[in-house]
C-alpha cells in the first residue's frame, strides 16, 4: 500500500497535475480610441485566497484581421494608461512591443527591484493599442497561454506555466471587433459614457462570483471596494487611475461566508453605493 501512495505522489509531482489552482486570469476590456489610434485595456484579475507579486512579464497577443492587413501594430515606449505601480519606482516604464513578424503584440513589465503585490481584485494594466489601417475591416485577438512562445508571467522571480498558473478569461471581447464600430458608421458604434454611474451587481444574490459594473466619464483616480454589513474593508477591487470607459469588476467571494454585503464606487467628485447578497 505504501508503494502504491508513493507512486501515485511521484506520478502528480512529475505531470504537475491534481493541484494545480489559476492564480492570476487575464482578459481584454473598455477597447476605444485615443487620437485615432485603436486601443484596448489588458486587465488581470486576482482570485480571492491568491496573490500576484508582479515580476517582469510579457503578456502576448495574437491577432487575426479581416480583411488581412486591417492594423499593424502601434509600439509604445511608454504604454498609454499604465498601472502606476508597475510603470515607475521599482518597474522601468512598461512598453509595448510587435512580436511575431507584426503578427502579435506583447505588453512588457519590466521589474528593477521590490514586486508590488496585487490582492484579490480586477487591475487594469495598461493597454495594447493599433494603427487602424483598415476601418471597415475588425481584429480578433488571442492571449498565448498554451502555444509555442506562450506568454510570459512571473510572481516575484518564480515563472508561471499556462495554463496550470494563469490563463485568459473567455469574456474578453468576443469573436472580431469591428474598427470602424468607435465611429459611428456602424450599428455597433460605442459611446464613452457622460456621467458617473454605479450599476446593480449580477447576478444578484450570487454564488460564488458576481459582476458591478461602473462608467467613468474622464480620466480620474477610482476606488471600488466591498464592505460587510459591519462597515469592514473586504476588499479593494480597483484602487487606480483609470481613463473614460464603462468597466466590470468581478467579484469571487469564494471564501466569504453568505450575507449582505455593501460596494462602494468612490473618485474624486463622485460616490455611490450598492448592496448585494452572497448566498452559499
Amino acid at each position: 500500500m505504501k508503494k502504491i501512495i508513493l507512486t501515485l505522489l511521484l506520478f502528480v509531482l512529475i505531470t504537475g497535475t491534481g493541484f494545480s489552482v489559476v492564480k492570476v486570469t487575464f482578459r481584454l476590456s473598455n477597447p476605444h480610441l485615443e487620437a485615432g489610434i485603436w486601443a484596448i485595456d489588458v486587465v488581470a484579475v486576482v482570485p480571492a485566497g491568491q496573490q500576484w507579486r508582479v515580476g517582469s512579464s510579457n503578456l502576448r497577443y495574437d491577432f487575426t484581421t479581416t480583411p488581412p492587413g486591417a492594423v499593424t501594430v502601434h509600439p509604445d515606449a511608454t504604454v498609454s494608461g499604465a498601472n502606476p505601480n508597475l510603470n515607475s519606482g521599482q518597474y522601468s516604464p512598461m512598453t509595448t512591443t510587435s512580436i511575431g513578424g507584426g503578427t502579435a503584440i506583447s505588453l512588457n513589465i519590466i521589474r528593477l527591484g521590490t514586486c508590488y503585490r496585487l490582492n484579490p481584485g480586477t487591475y487594469t494594466l495598461g493597454r495594447i493599442r493599433f494603427n487602424r489601417v483598415d476601418t471597415a475591416g475588425c481584429i480578433t485577438l488571442h492571449m498565448r497561454t498554451t502555444t509555442a512562445g506562450f506568454s510570459v508571467v512571473q510572481d516575484s522571480i518564480t515563472q508561471w506555466l499556462a495554463p496550470a498558473d494563469f490563463d485568459s478569461l473567455a469574456n474578453q471581447p468576443a469573436g472580431c471587433l469591428r474598427l470602424d464600430f468607435l465611429t459611428g458608421t456602424s450599428g455597433n458604434s460605442v459611446e464613452l459614457p457622460t456621467v458617473f454611474k454605479l450599476y446593480s451587481n449580477y447576478p444578484n444574490p450570487f454564488n460564488p462570483s458576481t459582476s458591478i459594473k461602473y462608467d467613468i466619464p474622464r480620466s480620474t483616480f477610482v476606488k471600488l471596494s466591498v464592505y460587510d454589513v459591519l462597515g469592514k474593508l473586504v476588499v479593494n477591487l480597483v484602487n487606480q487611475d483609470m481613463e473614460p470607459g464603462r468597466y466590470d469588476a468581478v467579484w469571487d467571494a469564494e471564501n466569504f461566508a453568505s450575507g449582505f454585503y455593501i460596494y462602494r464606487l468612490e473618485t474624486s467628485e463622485f460616490t455611490d453605493v450598492k448592496k448585494m447578497v452572497l448566498l452559499k
